[in-house]
């Protein structure tokens, strides 16, 4: 069956040109299928052989979609006004056997085989196109079922014939409707897909639900953490572009990895820094635990891989608080981010050492107990003054089974609430 897959795909591919997008590919196949299953029909089955002109009509038309299918292999960019071309010859023949047979309901409703062409020009064209052929096909179907002639011929059965052409071209629009919703849901689902990958699936969700809605949130208790790969300028400085992009592609998809396994929110990257949340869109009351967590296991990886024969090292930063959380832009949306908080664990970040996890004070607080952490003393942050700060070590054996106290505990640290402005 090899050798009729190969031929088929030879027919299919009439009108195939370079830089042809693959949505452009499949319309047009659908057309060009359509076209050789039509020229085998009105070859093989003419209204009959005694029926002089209107036979040749039938004839004509098959000539038509033969020569159409040939024009698509010389001039492929050419495909609207080859099958539009086409479809005039169609339409013409169509309404002449109406006549010659005496009219529309003498013909079989012969006429309406020329709907069809209305739905191959808005699959390949446009919908002025279709429209300008369609208001054509109109004026046509109007004049035909309007004039009164002595027919030429006698069809046998024009009952069959019409119900063969009402079964055909009702098939036709069904499937030509569901080749566009089907195409809609595809379009409609990657739209969906790609705002949720940009956004967190709640907020991609209160937006689309929205209208138009600001969205912006307070959170109470949110961990934040930032990831600069050290030295990455001057690393970067004899790579290609496409080198480059790679490297960071390579780290950053690691990364991401760890933030989805460990349900944390990314926010996003800035050159070779990332920037990662805990505790929204969703509070959570594990937010600096969690983060930890990642923070850790980003560290084990970069210090056990390498990327593109490098050995990568990063300071990586944490803080926790309160926060603003929103969405800005209409065009190219942005979660983000504000607050004190957010600069803060940027400057945990900057002001870290290569290869550690340095937390903030009200970080720490939430990770006593769970985590060694090896006190680094205070240090002088730009805008902050002296900050006591402390470097996460490693999580303490059995600390998973340490409850967290929750907010009517004694000693609670509290629950992350939620208040939407």
């Amino acid at each position: 069956m090899g050798w009729l897959r190969r031929s088929w795909g030879f027919l299919l591919s009439a009108g195939e040109y370079e830089g042809e997008t693959r949505l452009q590919r499949g319309r047009r196949r659908i057309v060009v299928g359509i076209l050789w299953f039509s020229v085998l029909g009105l070859a093989a089955g003419p209204l009959g052989d005694s029926q002089g002109w209107a036979t040749a009509m039938d004839w004509t038309k098959a000539a038509a979609h033969l020569a159409a299918l040939l024009a698509l292999w010389a001039w492929p960019r050419r495909i609207t006004l080859i099958i539009f071309t086409m479809l005039l010859v169609d339409l013409f023949a169509d309404a002449t056997i109406t006549l010659l047979y005496g009219g529309f309901y003498e013909s079989g409703l012969q006429i309406l085989w020329s709907l069809i062409g209305v739905l191959a020009l808005l699959v390949i064209s446009t919908v002025r196109v279709a429209a300008v052929f369609f208001i054509l096909y109109l004026v046509t179907l109007i004049t035909v079922a309007s004039v009164s002639v002595e027919p030429t011929y006698v069809l046998e059965a024009p009952e069959e014939e019409a119900v063969q052409a009402v079964v055909f071209v009702a098939l036709f629009i069904f499937l030509g409707f569901f080749y566009f919703v089907r195409q809609r849901d595809q379009f409609q689902q990657e739209s969906d897909d790609l705002l949720h990958s940009i956004l967190p699936d709640e907020i991609a969700t209160r937006l689309k639900l929205g209208d138009g809605e600001l969205i912006a949130d307070h959170y109470d208790e949110v961990s934040v953490m930032f990831l600069d790969v050290v030295d990455f300028t001057p690393m970067s400085s004899d790579m290609t572009p496409a080198e480059l992009v790679g490297l960071l592609d390579e780290i950053f998809t690691d990364i991401d990895s760890f933030v989805d396994e460990t349900g944390l929110e990314k926010i996003k990257t800035v050159g070779d820094e990332y920037m990662v949340a805990s505790g929204v869109p969703t509070p959570r009351s594990d937010h600096a635990e969690s983060m930890a967590d990642l923070a850790l296991r980003i560290q084990e990886r970069l210090a056990s891989h390498d990327y593109a024969g490098h050995q990568i090292v990063a300071r990586i930063g944490i803080n926790s608080g309160p926060v603003v959380a929103g969405v800005i832009g209409k065009r190219k949306f942005s979660y983000d981010l504000w607050g004190d908080v957010v600069n803060t664990a940027s400057r945990m970040e900057s002001h870290g050492e290569p290869g550690r996890i340095q937390v903030s004070q009200s970080t720490y607080e939430h990770l006593q107990g769970l985590f060694e952490c090896e006190p680094r003393g205070a240090i002088d942050v730009k805008g902050k003054g002296d900050l006591e700060t402390w470097f996460v070590v490693r999580r303490l054996p059995d600390s998973r089974n340490v409850e967290v106290p929750s907010a009517e505990e004694p000693g609670g640290q509290g629950l992350t609430g939620i208040s939407s402005t």
